[in-house]
């Protein structure tokens, strides 16, 4: 059977309009004067009818032209409270945003389909009193959303069946007034921490169309820092926030895992992966993360986060990579102004190493990997209905030959691995004992050239290429801790450099805390890269 890939048109047919699955919203947590609605049980919503895309051409007025600019500044707890004050409506930002999205998705090819006429429908007849009222949202293409179908990044898209429920975190943001129009690419079933795929082609960095926006959350990534949306929807099983964030000057936070709702249905044998977003200010990460955070047993909630502490906290610097890598000069020069700003803030820096044994760590962490791949295989398979010979004939090669090197892990071998992740993780926390927060790069170089890592490079040539790369984020995955990338240096040729600040378990607070202290000392929102609407 062959596999169909989705026309990369400037606009698709669109599937109907999802229905959420029956919940409703009440209100328990207030942001500010703002009520936060929290999960509980669901009303239906209607399905709306959807044609072809509305031409983007003649949409706005003049006025609205104008103000689109402006209001592509502004963050999404700015904008919601222009909607709220009247200024605005969530149809006049939509369209705003669907304008910038046009402007400059030639350039970037950051979309892997458009939910224009859904989006303006559901804004038509917007509330305009919740948390995040009328603001444009973009969801990464492994994220449920009812009546639509998840791509992966694959040319397996054309036979996934439409979703039939939402991701409660999504339904719980919708409640809130994020309005989804669009989803954006990843690199192929997020394996990737670039997104070049045979499916979708290349999508490029705002900041220099030679380089990667990272990956897998790349699509995402480009859109916030094009100005297209001032957040957009992410996950991270590797580093898939994280890297992104990094590679295009953003906010990136992984949560501590099970702090917000969604599993890994392909893999959850060791969730790995955390559901969260890219943003451009910290204020935004915060107010979504008091929006959207689930009880966890243990652990007392973070709740909202206003601004800095005064607490000054013990901070540990590691520069070499798990493999013991040194970063580039630029990555390097990033750490040591990170260290500079940190102590003239009053915090209490020390050099600190990696407390496990970080090569055993890699070692199991590979056949988790590869181990993840065939699992994920078999699952698709059988999820799409297809044999798994017929379905892993036309995915990359790379994600091919992972599937097969997977199938040679027993269970029985990868039960062993598994068991000894919690040894890793014992280690790991142990440094928490004397030090707050634990200061790395988040890669080795700046943003890599386009080519430099996709799915069609052979596997041997792409591991040693990913050890050069991206060898300090999957850490907090294995053993499900909180980190962030906060955007704190540019390189000698312009290129964001992001720094990784990683915290205990539970520890939210303290990383937006002091994300909201660095970002007052070095504030980097209204930076704009080369490529930005007119």
């Amino acid at each position: 059977m062959g596999l169909r890939r989705y026309d990369q048109g400037p606009q698709r047919a669109d599937p109907p309009q999802p229905q959420h699955d029956g919940r409703s919203w009440s209100s328990s947590f207030h942001l500010g004067e703002l009520t936060m609605p929290t999960y509980q049980d669901p009303s239906r919503r209607s399905v709306l009818k959807v044609g072809s895309a509305l031409a983007v051409g003649g949409v706005l007025t003049p006025l609205q032209a104008r103000a689109a600019d402006d209001w592509a500044d502004l963050d999404a707890t700015g904008m919601a409270e222009q909607v709220r004050a009247g200024a605005v409506s969530p149809l006049e930002l939509l369209d705003a945003a669907i304008a910038r999205a046009e402007a400059v998705n030639g350039r970037l090819n950051l979309f892997s389909e458009k939910l224009y006429d859904q989006a303006r429908a559901r804004a038509a007849g917007m509330e305009t009193r919740g948390a995040f009222a009328g603001v444009p949202y973009l969801l990464k293409d492994e994220t449920e959303l009812a009546g639509s179908r998840l791509h992966l990044g694959s040319k397996i898209d054309a036979v996934m069946p439409l979703s039939t429920r939402t991701d409660p975190t999504i339904a719980r943001m919708e409640a809130a007034g994020f309005n989804v129009f669009g989803r954006t690419t990843m690199s192929e079933f997020g394996a990737l921490p670039t997104t070049e795929t045979a499916a979708y082609g290349v999508t490029r960095n705002p900041w220099s169309l030679d380089h990667t926006p990272g990956g897998s959350s790349g699509g995402a990534a480009a859109a916030v820092a094009a100005g297209i949306v001032p957040m957009a929807d992410a996950w991270d099983g590797a580093g898939s926030i994280r890297i992104p964030a990094s590679n295009c000057g953003l906010v990136g936070l992984k949560p501590t895992r099970g702090r917000t709702t969604g599993s890994d249905k392909w893999f959850p044998e060791l969730s790995l992966a955390s559901h969260f977003c890219v943003s451009r200010s910290v204020r935004d990460s915060a107010n979504l993360l008091a929006l959207v955070e689930s009880e966890m047993e243990g652990l007392p909630a973070v709740g909202r986060v206003q601004g800095p502490s005064r607490r000054r906290l013990r901070i540990g610097v590691t520069s070499s990579s798990l493999s013991g890598r040194s970063p580039s000069p630029d990555v390097a020069a990033a750490m040591a102004g990170a260290v500079r700003l940190l102590e003239g803030l009053g915090h209490q820096v020390r050099e600190a190493v990696w407390p496990l044994d970080t090569r055993a760590f890699q070692a199991d962490f590979t056949q988790i990997y590869l181990a993840y791949g065939d699992r994920m295989a078999d699952r698709l398979a059988a999820h799409v209905n297809m044999s798994r010979k017929v379905m892993i004939a036309d995915v990359e090669p790379a994600s091919r030959t992972v599937a097969t090197m997977g199938r040679m892990i027993s269970e029985a071998a990868l039960r062993k691995v598994l068991s000894r992740v919690s040894t890793h993780a014992s280690a790991y926390y142990s440094q928490f004992a004397g030090l707050d927060v634990v200061m790395s790069p988040v890669l080795l170089t700046p943003p890599v050239g386009i080519g430099v890592i996709n799915g069609s490079v052979p596997l041997g040539d792409l591991a040693q290429r990913l050890t050069g790369y991206a060898d300090y984020t999957m850490l907090q995955n294995a053993v499900g801790g909180p980190a962030i990338s906060l955007p704190l240096h540019q390189s000698s040729t312009g290129l964001p450099i992001g720094l990784q600040f990683a915290a205990d378990r539970g520890g939210e607070r303290t990383l937006l805390e002091l994300a909201f202290e660095l970002e007052q000392a070095r504030p980097w929102a209204k930076r704009r890269p080369p490529v930005w609407p007119a």
